[in-house]
């Protein structure tokens, strides 16, 4: 078993234990410009998502327009059935009263 080593401040002094590499301060500037290369990035690499995040909201748009046309072309549909229904119930002598009276109310 390693046994545990005492040390104390007096063992030691005023000794530094880290050194650094000569003019390390003053190139360190430079290494970090040579290891680090700007590189150009594309316009088109750069636009390149935010077109498709463009065309899929104007998919939704349009899907969602089709969708709402249905939708009141199928309301319209079922008031004209509605209305043919209504027709349909009713004898002709009722349809000749209704237009006599409401002929006369005006």
């Amino acid at each position: 078993m390693k046994e545990n080593k005492h040390l104390s401040l007096d063992k030691i002094g005023n000794k530094i234990p880290f050194t650094v590499p000569d003019n390390y301060f003053d190139e360190f500037a430079l290494q970090m410009e040579s290891q680090t290369d700007v590189v150009a990035v594309p316009v088109k690499k750069l636009l390149k998502p935010w077109m498709y995040m463009a065309a899929m909201f104007i998919g939704i748009l349009l899907l969602s327009n089709v969708a709402y046309t249905v939708y009141n072309g199928n309301i319209n549909k079922n008031k004209e059935n509605y209305e043919m229904y209504v027709y349909s119930q009713l004898d002709e002598s009722v349809i000749f009263d209704y237009y006599l009276n409401d002929s006369n109310a005006k």
